[in-house]
């Protein structure tokens, strides 16, 4: 029996992948990890806390917030080992994710989380992005686009459902799951909750992203559509 911290994005791809946990005999959630910028939103979906929390609250686990300092993932790695090892002494054993095997993620988290005693768990790895938007599709999880590429989609695809229209409707050569940065989702209601997160989305703005890659700095466009608590 592992004892799992899910890394908890608030997208479509977690839900279906902490779904795919839950069901598992194998191991126990012990709690759901977000990293956030200090201006208290999440990292790349820009999620407020609160509703982070509330997402958290309805899913019935814990929500461990993990700071980063600097913009994009600069500083995430000590900041992530940092917790990685506090965990480790709370009895966590197993990090896991929501990454389909196209991103190719999972040897670089490997190497950076096994020397410390965190075995790393990919539920939905081996599922195509057509897979995955099947399955999605199917799980009856609810969701709208709160981020897209500006390169790619416009602004009028924000707070757009999650649905076969969508999919339907993604430009030729967009992946079916956002997994080159296309879109990123808002999970609201659905199987997984158990009350609906009530929301509203702030007007679409444009926002302009540096982000270090392997061939280096690199400027990103994006639309977002912030999501708040009507609370």
């Amino acid at each position: 029996m592992r004892t799992v911290a899910f890394h908890w994005s608030g997208g479509k791809d977690s839900a279906l992948a902490l779904t795919a946990l839950l069901a598992d005999d194998g191991v126990v959630v012990d709690r759901l990890v977000t990293t956030v910028h200090a201006g208290g939103a999440s990292t790349v979906h820009d999620i407020p806390v609160d509703l982070l929390q509330a997402q958290a609250d309805s899913i019935g686990l814990p929500l461990q917030t993990v700071a980063i300092p600097g913009p994009g993932l600069d500083g995430y790695v000590d900041a992530m080992d940092a917790a990685a090892v506090g965990m480790r002494r709370e009895g966590v054993d197993a990090f896991a994710f929501g990454d389909l095997s196209s991103s190719g993620v999972l040897d670089h988290k490997r190497a950076q989380f096994e020397p410390l005693g965190i075995e790393v768990l990919e539920p939905l790895w081996g599922l195509t992005s057509h897979e995955c938007a099947e399955r999605f599709l199917a799980s009856r999880i609810r969701a709208v686009t709160v981020v897209v590429d500006a390169a790619v989609l416009g602004p009028e695809s924000l707070g757009v459902p999650l649905d076969h229209d969508f999919f339907a409707g993604l430009p030729d050569g967009a992946d079916p799951c956002g997994e080159l940065g296309e879109f990123h989702s808002f999970v609201h209601d659905g199987p997984l909750l158990r009350t609906p997160v009530d929301f509203v989305l702030d007007a679409p703005h444009r926002v302009e992203q540096e982000i270090r890659t392997t061939d280096g700095m690199r400027t990103y466009a994006y639309w977002l559509a912030t999501p708040h608590s009507r609370r």
